[in-house]
């Protein structure tokens, strides 16, 4: 039986070449994807979120939202409350009458003074040459040291401070006061030089 296709022979032979050809152009361009890295995709948000957190390779990286909160204000430090001072105590009020005699030598005449102090500050009786000094002695001595008797049991320096006596006498914050003072030790010595500024230095003339 005789063909009655009209297709010319030659192109059915095209169409069957071109045919043969497809799978190798596939093939090629499968071939040509893997050497370029594979098709792109598109990336996931997990991805995303991961390349959002890695700072820029410039050294910048995105200011946090910390960062951008201004620090909280310190408080104001407090003005510390002033403190009363506690109160001096006040200056002994010292009011004595005294009669003060120094004797240079036993050929001497003594010498004699009147030493009144009034709430510690010389009186209007006082005759003493160094009267401030003396009424502030007597605040620092007290009765005490007059009426104090002589320890036995303290060695005294064999030394001679040189012949003078003294004595004092009369009212001290209301206290009969007496006291004998001489340059025979190194007690006695000691003793006056405590009282120097009611007597006057030892040797002095």
């Amino acid at each position: 039986m005789t063909s009655t296709d009209p297709t010319p022979a030659v192109c059915r032979t095209h169409r069957a070449a071109l045919r043969a050809l497809v799978p190798f152009v596939a093939l090629a361009l499968a071939l040509s994807a893997c050497t370029q890295g594979g098709p792109t995709t598109e990336p996931t948000d997990q991805e995303t979120a991961v390349q959002s957190s890695t700072p820029a390779q410039d050294g910048s990286a995105a200011p946090s939202p910390a960062s951008s909160t201004p620090p909280a204000s310190s408080p104001a430090p407090s003005t510390p409350t002033p403190t009363t001072p506690p109160a001096s105590t006040p200056p002994a009020s010292t009011n004595a009458l005294l009669t003060i005699s120094v004797q240079q030598d036993a050929s001497s005449e003594p010498v004699q003074y009147v030493l009144e102090c009034v709430d510690g500050a010389p009186g209007p009786a006082t005759t003493h040459p160094n009267a401030d000094a003396a009424c502030a002695s007597l605040a620092r001595l007290g009765t005490a040291f007059f009426t104090a008797r002589p320890r036995k049991d303290v060695a005294c320096t064999q030394q001679y401070g040189g012949p003078q006596t003294a004595s004092i006498t009369g009212e001290l914050d209301g206290t009969a006061v007496t006291g004998s003072f001489a340059l025979t030790d190194g007690c006695q010595i000691s003793r006056w030089n405590s009282a120097k500024d009611l007597l006057g230095a030892p040797g002095a003339q």
